[in-house]
Parts: C-alpha cells; sequence; structure tokens
C-alpha cells in the first residue's frame, strides 16, 4: 500500500530544489509490490530498515522534470510507482531517450557519484512516486551499510555494459530488431509474465528516440509487425502476441 506523497506541480520552479521532497506519506519499501527488482531487496536486513527509513518522497504527474541536464546532482533518485525517462537533447531541441526507469531501480547515482552535473535530463511519464536520498544521508547510510558500495558498482557496471550493447545494436542491427527490442524492454511490470504482455504509455516518437530511429522508420516497422500478428496496437498501448517471434526478431537467445 502506498500513502499518499506530496503533489508536485510545475516544473520550472523546482529545477534543482528538492524541497519538494518531503518525509511523511513516504511509501513503505516492505509493504512495495515491486521490492523485488528493487535495490533495496538486495541489502541486508537491518541496512533495509535504515534505506526505508532514510528516504524523502514526492508524487509527479507526467512529462515533468525531475532535474535538467547541467544541473548538479544533490543525491539519487528511486522509482516508486511509474517510469522516468532520462534524455539528452541536441542543439536543435531533438530528444535521444538514453533510459527509462521502471519501479524498483534508481537514478541520477551516476552523474552523482561522478562527482560532475547531469550529462542527461530526466522526466516522469505519467503519474510517478518518486524516493529521494540527499548526499548527506547517502553518505551515513553507505558507511552504515558497508555491502552499499559493491551493490552500487555492480548496478553502475551492468549498465555501462547495457550501454555498450545498445551501441552496438544502433550500429549493426536493423531497425525491426532495435523496435523489437524496444518494446520487449518496455513491458509493463504487472503484465510481463502473462499470457498477453503489453506496453503502456509508449509514444511512437518514444520508440523512436529510443531505438535512434527515424519516426516514419518505426511506424512502418510497427504497421509490419502488427501485420505479422506479433503485436496489436490498441488506443493506450500496444499487446505483444508473439513473444517468442518478437525475441526472435530483437536477436535474444531463446528462453529457458
Amino acid at each position: 500500500m502506498y500513502n499518499k506523497p506530496v503533489s508536485v506541480r510545475g516544473s520550472a520552479d523546482r529545477r534543482g530544489d528538492m524541497r519538494h521532497f518531503i518525509k511523511a506519506g513516504t511509501p513503505d519499501c516492505f509493504a512495495c509490490r515491486f521490492r523485488a527488482s528493487c535495490f533495496f531487496n538486495r541489502l541486508k536486513p537491518e541496512s533495509r530498515e535504515y534505506w526505508n527509513g532514510a528516504r524523502l518522497s514526492a508524487a509527479f504527474s507526467g512529462d515533468q522534470s525531475v532535474y535538467s541536464e547541467g544541473e548538479k546532482p544533490r543525491g539519487i533518485f528511486a522509482v516508486c510507482r511509474g517510469r522516468v525517462k532520462i534524455f539528452t537533447t541536441d542543439s536543435r531541441g531533438q530528444q535521444m531517450i538514453n533510459w527509462i526507469r521502471h519501479p524498483g531501480e534508481i537514478f541520477g547515482h551516476i552523474a552523482f557519484f561522478s562527482g560532475k552535473n547531469y550529462l542527461c535530463g530526466a522526466h516522469t511519464m505519467g503519474q510517478t512516486v518518486l524516493s529521494f536520498i540527499n548526499a548527506e544521508t547517502l553518505e551515513k547510510f553507505m558507511a552504515a551499510a558497508p555491502e552499499t558500495g559493491p551493490l552500487l558498482l555492480g548496478i553502475i557496471t551492468n549498465e555501462l555494459m547495457a550501454a555498450q550493447l545498445k551501441l552496438k545494436d544502433t550500429a549493426y542491427k536493423p531497425a525491426r530488431a532495435r523496435v523489437a527490442m524496444t518494446l520487449l524492454r518496455a513491458i509493463s511490470y504487472k503484465s510481463k509474465d502473462t499470457a498477453a504482455p503489453a506496453i503502456y504509455g509508449l509514444k511512437r516518437c518514444e520508440i523512436a528516440k529510443i531505438s535512434g530511429l527515424a519516426l516514419e522508420t518505426v511506424v512502418r516497422t510497427l504497421a509490419e509487425l502488427e501485420k505479422r500478428k506479433l503485436i496489436k496496437r490498441e488506443v493506450k498501448a500496444i499487446r505483444i502476441l508473439d513473444h517468442a517471434a518478437l525475441a526472435r526478431i530483437a536477436g535474444l537467445p531463446p528462453a529457458a
């Protein structure tokens, strides 16, 4: 069960301002349905208590700025509910989405530990609840929970490897494989283990920004996948009809 965190409205007036994150109503990690995929669940029992009590939280509506490129990091974030896109923008205002952070995932940590300003911006995708731990609290937590360092190092290393694979895919994989991979990675948490997994709230332009393809190419590829009855486009979702076939197109190994 989620308590109701403070609601955040607007974006420009709170860039770099963490005062909107408060303790009251912070979601309970122990009762969270996403805890199995969360950093929290990999901590020792005593460290979980500390983490659960150290966080602040805030609720966001859709497409609100969490932080912007060039800002100084003041801590790290965790997604409790909803999604956050991490993106870069070129001189013409075109976006490339580098990551989509799902419930249970942390973000902002790479810039924070680098000691440099953010190279990316972060915007919410739909109704979202975030937790935040500021620099001072995080330092105390890491001192009290020494297993945190190796865990965070492992997360950062895996993300760097994933970024390398994405660059490889962009260079060598055809458009159809890149679209298929984007869809598979965006399957909603609640439907990923069902007979009809689905993607919610992911626009065609966002698929283009994630896959590094032109919008026209994405539109044509989605139409092709639908014609082959691998997916079905609905008003607010894309339903995956043949997960195994889509995985083969994406170049993923067969499920064990």
